[in-house]
């Protein structure tokens, strides 16, 4: 019976410790879970706030990337009408130069003509009047 007695004292004995082991790990994690409760709810604005500050970016960065695609595909599309531009001046200049050699060739002709009828035309008017002079 002592034996029973003590097994059963040493039983209760173990079961309060347990009890109290027990109460202090509930107060101990309660005090935790509400340490970390505040602290999450603290993490937690702060993550939300840096979303929100992220997500705003993210958006005004694709505003202005779409903006910039636009651009972009608008010059592409002008430097490429311009090249086509520059290409067309090159033929027609080529082909300006080549019609005005042909033509200052033709000039050429045409103002030596001229001019041999002019040098003809003093020289025969010369010829009358310096026959005219030996008339008198």
């Amino acid at each position: 019976m002592l034996k029973s007695l003590i097994s059963s004292s040493s039983e209760e004995e173990k079961a309060n410790m347990c009890l109290i082991a027990e109460g202090d790990k509930e107060s101990y994690s309660s005090s935790n879970v509400s340490s970390c409760a505040s602290l999450s709810a603290e993490n937690y604005s702060k993550l939300l706030e840096a979303f929100q500050e992220t997500h705003g970016e993210v958006n005004r960065l694709v505003l202005s990337n779409n903006c910039l695609k636009e651009l972009n595909n608008w010059l592409e599309k002008r430097v490429k009408t311009l090249a086509e531009e520059l290409e067309k001046s090159k033929i027609d200049f080529e082909n300006l130069e080549n019609h005005c050699k042909n033509f200052s060739h033709m000039c050429d002709s045409l103002v030596c003509e001229n001019l041999e009828r002019k040098v003809h035309y003093l020289v025969s008017t010369v010829d009358k009047l310096s026959k005219g002079k030996f008339n008198f």
